[in-house]
């Protein structure tokens, strides 16, 4: 993710019944699907599903060099977009953060999780007709780990011991650990682990990407559009229904809605808060939200004064009032956040008090820092819907607690390259993933968007325990305690979960409320028209 227009992001709420982790083994293969673990056809308003049509979607992201096509590197949500419908992984999030079989049929640890036998779906073709195999997977997870294509996906499956690990037979890999991982499938799911054809290393117009996914690619304008066509080998049974989906990038809100208002797209991904409000009750656009939403933060390095110290951080966590920017800011789509990432997500320390507003308490913190009258600068950007409102709303009420912010507007298109891990404070908005998965990517001390500068070797050693602990309940037991650090200490001030907004034409059916780390986020696969 170190180069992006936007965010990664998103899952939704965890449900009390797990569909597939039984004391951290990951059994894929869920009661009431089909055989191989697929999934029954949509239901949708208006009949049975109906193949034919061409599907067009808007999405944000206009930038030709974040626009690409490898999906190892795509961190775009265009780019998101467009791999997901033309590669798979291996097992995906289900909306509850559970896992959902995809090209893997089961996953298989071992006693301690330090071996995972990997068994692949039978069938499977690429688009060229090629079979899927064992050393496509073994590929792809060579190619991510190689420290020469420094991709953001090497901190998901830097544990793996590449060289002990083996292919079994046509369909089956095994790889080792070089420590031990309780859940596996939880990084196997991740934003960028996608399997790509064995030997496969460009990805362009000169080199078209081949996939198993549900939908072919037909034609690419960087920053501009890519067309896909459907695949008709692919191994979802009667999948896809429509003849082919053209995604459409646009960088501002009003763009993206006007594009689907004048009737040149059929979805339109990543509403503004204000704009979902403004048009509730439309009958030309439904309004869908996902269950749960992406973080929004204010983050501080804490290697950098003034916020090296303990107490300065306290005190702006303090000032901030989040129910007001809920509300104000997100117009109601969203909750408060408690400075800690994963909110639904398994191991989320739900038992950690939340934070209140205490800008008096605030106030008494920088007094004692010799901080009295603290003032410090915001830099934000229109990147993601509700970054400058927000960074403006905390401004105001920092002034409670005696704290000038001063807020600095960059540009959008400079934002994530020379703002964003440079300057000391800025804004962040990730999804909720599963922890395993942030902390890898933006916690660790060597943590490619280490975004707070927290960098403490104790806590890295403890979370290795963490996530190779088998034990459940010992493994809960140990998140609590490394999030509970975080939040005493950390530089993040996870003020709010902004719900993931998209509009959707009547004509539409098929379409799933789905947050961002899940396999429905724009999976274009059951959409009919």
């Amino acid at each position: 993710m170190n180069r992006r227009s936007d965010r990664v992001a998103g899952v939704a709420d965890r449900r009390a019944v797990l569909k597939g982790v039984m004391s951290g083994a990951v059994l894929l293969g869920v009661p009431g699907w089909a055989g191989c673990g697929t999934r029954e056809p949509t239901a949708a308003p208006g009949g049975v599903p109906r193949r034919g049509g061409d599907l067009r979607v808007v999405t944000s992201g206009a930038s030709t060099t974040d626009d690409v096509l490898d999906p190892h590197l795509a961190g775009s949500w265009g780019g998101g977009a467009v791999a997901k419908n033309i590669f798979d992984k291996l097992v995906a999030y289900d909306n509850d953060l559970t896992l959902r079989p995809r090209l893997a049929e089961r996953l298989e640890p071992n006693a301690d999780g330090t071996v995972w036998r990997i068994v692949l779906r039978k069938g499977v073709v690429w688009h060229d007709g090629k079979p899927l195999t064992a050393d496509d997977v073994l590929w792809s997870v060579k190619r991510i780990i190689d420290p020469a294509n420094r991709l953001p996906a090497a901190a998901d499956l830097a544990m793996v011991d590449l060289a002990g690990s083996r292919r079994v037979d046509d369909l089956t890999v095994e790889l080792r650990m070089r420590q031990p991982m309780a859940d596996l499938g939880a990084l196997l799911a991740g934003w960028y682990v996608y399997v790509v054809q064995n030997g496969t290393t460009s990805f362009d117009k000169a080199h078209p990407p081949v996939g198993t996914g549900p939908f072919r690619f037909d034609s690419w304008t960087p920053g501009e559009r890519t067309r896909l066509v459907r695949n008709d080998r692919y191994w979802e049974p009667g999948k896809p229904y429509v003849d082919s989906v053209e995604i459409l990038l646009a960088a501002e809100a009003d763009a993206r809605l006007n594009v689907f208002l004048s009737g040149r797209a059929d979805i339109v991904h990543q509403l503004s808060h204000v704009q979902a409000k403004a048009h509730q009750g439309n009958r030309q656009i439904g309004i869908h939200q996902s269950p749960v939403g992406t973080i929004h933060a204010f983050n501080m390095l804490i290697d950098r004064e003034p916020f090296d110290d303990p107490r300065v951080r306290e005190a702006l966590k303090l000032a901030v009032d989040r129910q007001a920017i809920v509300d104000a800011v997100f117009f109601g789509y969203g909750e408060v956040g408690n400075d800690l990432y994963g909110k639904g997500a398994p191991n989320y320390a739900d038992s950690i008090p939340q934070r209140p507003h205490d800008p008096q308490r605030a106030r008494a913190l920088l007094r004692e820092a010799g901080k009295e009258n603290l003032k410090v600068t915001l830099h934000t950007a229109d990147v993601t819907p509700g970054y400058v409102q927000a960074a403006l709303l905390y401004a105001e009420q920092a002034k409670q607690a005696g704290i000038t912010i001063e807020v600095v507007k960059s540009e959008r298109s400079s934002y994530w390259s020379d703002v964003y891990l440079k300057q000391p404070f800025t804004q962040t908005s990730w999804g909720s993933y599963a922890l395993e998965w942030f902390y890898g990517q933006a916690v660790v001390s060597d943590a490619l968007s280490n975004e707070t500068a927290w960098k403490r070797p104790a806590w890295d050693a403890r979370f290795a325990v963490a996530r190779g602990t088998i034990d459940p309940a010992l493994r809960r037991e140990r998140y609590r305690e490394l999030q509970q650090e975080l939040w005493a200490d950390g530089g993040y001030i996870i003020h709010s979960y902004a719900r993931w907004l998209d509009g959707v034409s009547p004509r539409v059916r098929g379409f799933t409320e789905a947050t961002v780390a899940s396999d429905d986020w724009c999976n274009y696969a059951d959409v009919w028209l």
